[in-house]
């Protein structure tokens, strides 16, 4: 067992009052998802393959996937990173068709992803705005 899906089930173990671990399996790969018991809160997805190299995201189209298997400490920072963010509900998603972006708060700033979108004038005014709350 990979030490990234070690230390991503060991943040489940850590939140269980709040959220479940949901595994599944297919070709050689591995998904897993840290589900909140609040609905309106955001899961966290660690695809693995092999065990060796995946992703980690919030379970959110628009969320733009950090890459895994490069770096173990960077890999590890990215899980935590990114449950962090779900657990304190510090995102916020705007969908626009097929693609939008995901905003996380840090203290005073605020990081933007994009995904299959673009930041025209007035894409706030006409997305879909989903305000992530936190585990509870």
């Amino acid at each position: 067992m990979s030490s990234l899906r070690t230390h991503f089930e060991g943040s489940a173990v850590e939140l269980a009052d709040h959220a479940a671990l949901e595994v599944s399996e297919q070709e050689g790969a591995t998904m897993l998802t840290l589900r909140p018991r609040t609905p309106t809160a955001v899961a966290v997805v660690l695809h693995l393959l092999d065990d060796k190299v995946g992703t980690v995201a919030l379970d959110d189209p628009a969320c733009v996937p950090a890459e895994l298997g490069n770096d173990p400490v960077a890999d590890l920072e990215s899980i935590d990173y990114f449950v962090s963010v779900a657990v304190q509900g510090r995102a916020t998603a705007f969908h626009l068709g097929r693609g939008g972006c995901v905003e996380i708060q840090d203290g005073e700033d605020t990081s933007r992803s994009w995904r299959n979108a673009w930041p025209w004038p007035g894409w706030r005014r006409r997305a879909e705005r989903i305000e992530y709350e936190p585990y509870s």
